[in-house]
Formats: structure tokens, sequence, C-alpha cells
């Protein structure tokens, strides 16, 4: 991966250095190394319609993220702007389960097959840590520790707006399936409490 360039939002986020960032993850904000806000998102919590808008700091929108409705494989679509024309879509991402671990895996719009992945984002067995890699390869496009929020390294030449907005998806799509867990074990509890009565 050698000085190649991954300008999947676009090149103005392809830094020539490696960068580290830090999502606040309750507020929606991303901040540089020297505590600048760089991003922020509209709609900390997907609405009505299912929508969240990444922004620079100016507020002029970068990309939209639609989620579908919940399924197995939680699919979430990302749009330039605040579009959600399909000749404006950017890239997909699918949610995928490998035994213990999570997978996420990322269509580039031209990709419509989607018979293998551009991206791919693998999340450690607690949850606490990730690595998006560049298609099935082992080159690391970025990564990720939680520590109250995301503290990111993204490698030079990736586009580091597309890094955020997927670890945003991943944090959403995390929640989604925390609650669904939540859900089965009230379920079960009602049952074994209607067993005993």
């Amino acid at each position: 991966m050698e000085n190649q360039w991954i300008p999947v939002i676009g090149p103005s986020y392809c830094a020539p250095y490696p960068l580290q960032l830090q999502i606040n993850t309750e507020k929606g904000n991303t901040y540089d190394i020297k505590g600048d806000r760089v991003f922020h998102v509209q709609d900390t919590f997907f609405t009505l319609h299912h929508r969240r808008v990444l922004c620079d700091n100016s507020g002029n929108p970068i990309v939209t993220l639609y989620k579908e409705h919940m399924t197995m494989h939680g699919r979430c679509n990302v749009f330039r702007g605040k579009s959600s024309d399909p000749s404006q879509l950017v890239f997909s991402v699918k949610r995928s389960s490998m035994s213990s671990l999570i997978k996420l895996e990322v269509f580039l719009a031209n990709n419509k097959k989607e018979s293998h992945c551009d991206f791919r984002v693998i999340v450690g067995q607690a949850k606490s840590s990730c690595t998006v890699y560049v298609g099935e390869s082992s080159n690391v496009a970025a990564a990720m520790v939680n520590n109250g929020g995301f503290h990111v390294w993204v490698n030079r030449y990736v586009d580091y707006a597309f890094v955020v907005a997927l670890l945003l998806i991943l944090h959403d799509m995390n929640d989604y399936a925390d609650l669904k867990n939540l859900a089965i074990e009230i379920g079960k509890a009602v049952v074994l409490s209607d067993l005993s009565n």
C-alpha cells in the first residue's frame, strides 16, 4: 500500500502522512491531534428517516449515512452531500458475523456485483478495537481503540473522512446489536417468568 492514494470520499481527505483522530461518539464530533474539531454529525442518532449527515467543521455536508431497516446483515448506504439519489452513492456497508468476531464489508459504488468487498472492518472480540483492511488483503488502512470514544490511526494516503464515516456506522451497528441482545434476554426472562407461574 506504499504511496497508494485511497480517495473514497475525496482526495482532499487523504493526507501524505499518518493521522491520529479522536471521535467523541456521544457528541458526534471528530478532533485532530491538536484537539481541533475536524468533523461533526448532524442528528447524533439515526432519525425517523434513519439518516445522519457527516459535516466538515464549517457545517458543509460531506456524506449522508442512510441505514436500511434492520435486517440480519444490517446495511447502511452512504451518499455524497445530503443526497439520497442512487447516482450519488459513495459506498455501502453490510454487517456479517464471523463466529465471535464482527465483520463489516464495504462495497464502493462501482462494485455493483458485490462479489468481493473493497474494504473490511474486523472488530476485536472485546469490541474495544477494530482494524480497517483494504479488500481481503492484510493491508491496514486504519485502526481504532475504544477509549470512551474512538482513538483512530489512519495510514497515510487513506481517506480519513471515509474512515470516520465507517466508524460511525460501526458504532451505530454495535449499539443496535447490544439493544437486540438486551431484547432477547428480556424476552427469555418473560418466558421463564410465565413458565414458573
